[in-house]
């Protein structure tokens, strides 16, 4: 797996399921503008060299949810729980105060 760094976000309050899927929809030159509307505040961050194999695999099994698949950037939606698991070796502080049930968007780039 390629080396990532990653920032993690707040959802807007009123933000839904299907807003966040939306972003799959609107071509690449509109993403962030649009995923700009849907998020309140980054909460993290996550330094280069890290892997998002553990969000992988939980998109996988259902307990995450992929929006945007590979590119640039991978984007997650995911429970704090999950994002603690994938980023716990990380030694990040941010990371260990995120809410285990609050949904969060992570955004990780590709650093290789």
């Amino acid at each position: 797996m390629l080396g990532y760094d990653a920032y993690v976000h707040e959802v807007r309050c009123g933000v839904s399921g299907d807003d966040l899927r939306r972003i799959g929809e609107i071509a690449y030159e509109g993403r962030t503008r649009y995923l700009g509307t849907l998020l309140s505040r980054r909460v993290a961050y996550v330094p280069y060299r890290t892997w998002v194999d553990k969000l992988l695999s939980a998109s996988e099994d259902g307990r995450v949810e992929l929006l945007q698949d590979g590119g640039y950037p991978y984007l997650f939606h995911a429970r704090g729980e999950e994002i603690k698991s994938n980023f716990s070796s990380a030694g990040v502080s941010a990371i260990a105060a995120l809410s285990n049930d609050t949904w969060y968007l992570v955004e990780a780039w590709d650093q290789s």
